[in-house]
């Protein structure tokens, strides 16, 4: 179904070892490890253990992967590729959207419907946007409706780490996890005394105020985040028009680290609600116009774990709730609203060379959309359940790995996915990887059941689930403070479900294709410290093609370059250049594919330090001045430049 979200962490989730102990009993120099090569204080918190965390240095050691949930792993120890982003590296490259950030990794692809309000899709690997897992604190993000995870609005300030992991990985997250998981991870799992607060504004007239403080609580902590963000935008349509802005309000809170006897608690809620003005294409021409639309998306999550021993055996239990409310005012009216259950339990044992791990988990997902013409008041559901086990095995340079999952569910087929792996790493600092595994993607409540008046789309309720059978093979190189890593890999899915378009109306509906898609490519990624500067980059070649033809929004190159100098103990400059390449897109007003341009973003950021808790910084967006679409018809923002001050304490 949807994921592991016990213990699995990236011991499971990345096939490594993890099952370290659950209670505060595993110590490491972070401190001294984490700041290693690096100006930043990367201290890691125990509760960080609860999270996908990479802590990245160039040093003697290897780098530690904070695969928590229940345990820790060493980067040496990895069988799929995973890629990071740190606080630093966020900070340094200062960009205000997740999307934005996400650039600057291999395997990704972002398409953004004008500014980054505007509704943005992610594709790893050449997949769909619905076929990529995306956790936000632990807790799956995508809107039950649609089965994929809009990522417009979701601001940076508050995300401390960004992982993913690419590749095939439903034998342990189930549906959803075709092309891989990205894991997002906010201040609320902080369990250090703390506050910080920050402004920052700019063209567009855009203002952004954040806030955020961790309280001890007997022994416990409090962690509490606000952000307030709004901007008045540019005309989307690029018809000079009228300025389409947004608005934004966050709120994140949690309650972690409260022992109950023998069992931890962790729980966090979180609540945001973003306002955004569109052009739409009202006069149904394939064409945007200068339009009056808004959308108000409220997104809620909810997680509460319970973690604790019986004898050498670590379990956790974790109760989950997302929610997903979209209203639209104008052309296409409509309001949908999708709500997820999960309750799951993992238990796990190990020794030296072994590690097994076993998974129980029960969802329930729903959705409603007003007006409804097919069955008023109707509120489509889907129940599923899963069992699945992982094994480990270690020694030495060594790595092997095979995990197996049963999804059982309510509507469609049940499904069986599996994935093995193995890593071997060499006297002369190099590890080969490797592995292989199946994906599987169900239909999503609105594909199943349709209906929107607007647009006139129906379900089908007689959809199979996507299929998909991946291998990857990588190989990584450390020669003293220069990492580099090459991974090469192919995907067949098959069964894709596609929107077809029935003349003379153009009536929309889904189907399953006969044909096979294939995703093949090649991801490069490497990073160089040398005194006081920083080097690293990132790039992709991707084929991906559905029966022969090259798939729209997913474009057959993308590279990213980072270069931050510490002038002094003040002064601190960074420079990024993200680069995409030409791509195929679906022209509606005349539904043909066209091909959009390739086009290069370069940002610069400047932070000056005053004391120990005070930071000036002044950044630049898109300084190049570059005009391009992601999306055939949006017009994208062009340069802009901003000024920010933050106090941390």
């Amino acid at each position: 179904m949807k994921r592991i979200l016990l213990g699995t962490a990236a011991a499971v989730s990345l096939s490594v070892p993890g099952w370290a102990q659950v209670q505060a009993d595993v110590s490491f120099e972070w401190d001294t490890d984490c700041q290693r090569g690096n100006p930043v204080d990367y201290t890691l918190s125990e509760e960080e253990r609860d999270y996908v965390i990479v802590c990245s240095y160039h040093g003697d050691e290897d780098w530690i992967i904070v695969t928590g949930r229940l345990g820790y792993d060493e980067g040496s120890e990895t069988t799929s590729p995973v890629s990071f982003l740190s606080e630093h590296e966020i900070k340094t490259r200062g960009q205000q959207y997740v999307s934005e950030l996400l650039r600057s990794l291999p395997g990704i692809a972002v398409s953004t419907s004008g500014p980054g309000a505007g509704v943005t899709q992610i594709r790893v690997r050449g997949a769909e946007a619905n076929q990529v897992l995306v956790l936000i604190d632990g807790v799956e993000a995508a809107n039950p409706s649609t089965g994929e995870i809009d990522l417009s609005g979701l601001r940076a300030a508050d995300i401390v780490k960004i992982e993913v992991l690419r590749g095939e990985q439903s034998a342990l997250y189930g549906s959803d996890a075709v092309a891989g998981v990205v894991s997002i991870v906010t201040r609320a799992g902080e369990t250090e005394p703390q506050w910080r607060a920050s402004v920052e504004g700019g063209t567009y007239g855009t203002f952004e105020g954040q806030i955020s403080a961790v309280i001890p609580i007997a022994g416990a902590a409090l962690s509490v985040n606000g952000n307030a963000f709004r901007t008045d935008g540019f005309d989307i349509s690029g018809l000079g028009g009228e300025v389409d802005g947004a608005q934004s309000r966050s709120l994140r809170v949690g309650l972690n680290a409260v022992e109950l006897g023998p069992v931890r608690l962790d729980g966090l809620y979180s609540f945001s609600l973003l306002d955004t003005q569109f052009d739409a294409d009202s006069p149904f021409d394939g064409r945007l116009d200068n339009t009056d639309d808004e959308t108000e998306r409220r997104r809620q999550l909810a997680r509460l774990d319970a973690r604790f021993s019986t004898g050498s055996i670590d379990h956790k239990i974790s109760g989950q709730w997302s929610e997903t409310d979209t209203d639209t005012v104008g052309g296409f009216s409509s309001r949908s609203q999708g709500e997820r259950r999960n309750i799951s339990w993992v238990a796990g044992v190990e020794t030296d060379r072994h590690a097994f791990t076993a998974l129980a988990e029960y969802e329930r997902e729903t959705y409603r959309i007003v007006p409804n013409f097919t069955e008023p008041g109707a509120r489509p559901q889907n129940e599923a359940a899963a069992l699945a086990g992982d094994y480990r095995f270690s020694h030495g340079a060594l790595t092997l790995s095979g995990s197996v999952r049963h999804d059982l569910n309510d509507l469609f087929d049940d499904a069986t996915t599996w994935r093995v792996g193995a890593g071997y790493g060499f006297d002369w600092d190099g590890r080969l990887r490797a592995s292989v595994g199946t994906g599987v993607k169900n239909p999503t409540l609105i594909e199943l059941f349709g209906f929107f008046p607007g647009s006139n789309f129906t379900g089908n309720a007689d959809l199979k689930p996507e299929r998909s059978l991946g291998v990857s093979v990588g190989y990584e190189q450390r020669i003293g403070n220069f990492r580099a890593s090459v991974d090469l890999f192919e995907s067949a899915l098959e069964d894709e479900i596609v929107t077809r378009f029935l003349p003379p109306t153009f009536a929309q509906t889904v189907a399953n294709l006969g044909t096979e898609s294939t995703r093949r490519g090649i991801e490069l990624e490497a990073q160089y410290q040398t005194g006081d500067w920083t080097l690293s980059g990132a790039a992709t070649h991707l084929d991906s093609e559905q029966d022969g033809v090259e798939e729209i929004r997913r474009p057959r190159f993308t590279g990213s370059a980072n270069v931050t100098w510490r002038a002094s103990d003040a002064l601190s400059l960074s420079a990024y250049l993200d680069h995409t390449g030409t791509q195929r897109d679906t022209d509606f007003a005349t539904f043909s594919d066209v091909t959009l341009d390739a086009f290069t973003l370069l940002g610069a950021r400047a932070a000056w330090g005053i004391g120990d808790h005070v930071v000036l910084s002044l950044r630049g967006e898109n300084l190049l001045d570059e005009t391009y679409q992601e999306i055939v018809g949006y017009a994208a923002p062009g340069r802009s430049v901003f000024a920010g001050l933050a106090l941390d304490f």
